[in-house]
Formats: C-alpha cells, sequence, structure tokens
C-alpha cells in the first residue's frame, strides 16, 4: 500500500517517468520518513485565524532552521494574508481524513487547514505552497476531486473545494472539475503504481 499526502501526491502527479522513478525510489527506500517543509506555515495560519498577534506569527515563521524554509513560507503567508486577511467569516479545519483510492492500493492523507464562507457558501482548502513544480490546472483538478470525494457526506460535505496556491496566489476550485478529470486520476495512479513496483 502506498500511503501519502494529497500535496505530496499532487506532486509526483507533475512528473515525467524518470522524476517519479526518483521521487518514489526516495519516499520508499530512503532513510525516515522526510521532513514536513510548511509545518510552520500551517501552524502560523491556524494561530492568525485563531487571533494570534504579527509578533507571535512571526515566531512562529521564524521556527525553521533553514533560510529557504522560513524565507518560502513567509512568502507564502504574506500571500495567505494578501487573500483572506479581510475575510469575514473564516475558521480552522483540523480534520484530516484519509481517502483509498478506488481500484488502486494508494491511500492518501487528506487535510485541508482552513475554511471560509463567502457569500453563504462554505469553501474548503487545501494549502499548495510548494515552489516546484508549479502547481498545474490540470493537476489541481484532480486534487479538488480527491478532496471532494473525501468529504462529501461529513459535516463539511456542502463546501467549494479548493486548492490555495499560495505560491502564485491563486485558488481553483471543483468547479474546474471535467469527467476527463477521473480518467486523469486513473492514469497518475496506474502510473505510479507501475513505478513503485519497478524502484
Amino acid at each position: 500500500m502506498l500511503t501519502m499526502r494529497l500535496q505530496t501526491f499532487i506532486k509526483l502527479c507533475h512528473y515525467d517517468q524518470v522524476e517519479l522513478a526518483r521521487a518514489l525510489d526516495t519516499m520508499l527506500n530512503g532513510p525516515g520518513g522526510g521532513h514536513n517543509f510548511h509545518w510552520s506555515l500551517k501552524k502560523a495560519i491556524h494561530s492568525y485565524i485563531e487571533g494570534a498577534t504579527s509578533v507571535e506569527i512571526e515566531d512562529i515563521l521564524d521556527t525553521p532552521t533553514k533560510e529557504a524554509e522560513r524565507k518560502y513560507n513567509k512568502a507564502a503567508f504574506e500571500n495567505f494574508i494578501a487573500k483572506f486577511g479581510k475575510a469575514k467569516e473564516i475558521e480552522v479545519v483540523d480534520q484530516e481524513r484519509i481517502y483509498s483510492i478506488p481500484n488502486f492500493d494508494i491511500e492518501l492523507k487528506v487535510d485541508p487547514w482552513f475554511r471560509t464562507f463567502e457569500k453563504g457558501q462554505s469553501h474548503l482548502h487545501l494549502v499548495w505552497a510548494t515552489q516546484r513544480p508549479e502547481l498545474a490546472q490540470r493537476i489541481a483538478n484532480i486534487g479538488t476531486l480527491v478532496l471532494l470525494d473525501c468529504f462529501k457526506g461529513t459535516a463539511l460535505g456542502n463546501s467549494r473545494y479548493c486548492i490555495m496556491d499560495l505560491v502564485k496566489p491563486k485558488r481553483y476550485t471543483d468547479k474546474t472539475i471535467s469527467d476527463k478529470t477521473k480518467l486523469a486520476l486513473e492514469l497518475q495512479c496506474r502510473s505510479l503504481e507501475t513505478c513503485a513496483k519497478l524502484v
């Protein structure tokens, strides 16, 4: 069984076969479980929503020891503030769900970070803050489809499902899912499973 975060899955969907083989080899055969580069960004966003001061948020964003991590997470946080700093209704979402992709031995950990209410409509946001690869619309569609499938029938089920790219910044919603998106998801999963067996 391949298990990973939805953001990792989205990242792998951008890769060609050589890049995918390299990334899966590192994931499956490398030492340790990897480092969550964006933990301080998530903590800063949650703290902001819960009313933390700018000094407290700055302290959180300054916590990582690596300069690149501090720099990119601060830039992503600034983009979050530019987009949602004046949101009247915004709340923390801390509900990780496991999504088993039908017909594949792939499980995704799906953890939206927050939701907004806009004109009475709930918008559930999963955050993308990775510099490379740049998030492509077609892959964002796959991510919003997984988000939708994962949370339909729950208390968050009547939401608009969004991938919030805090690098560009740009919000992708489930409005752009087409009938080809499900096929694209299946093809990506087939490629992942095949590649994982070879590394």
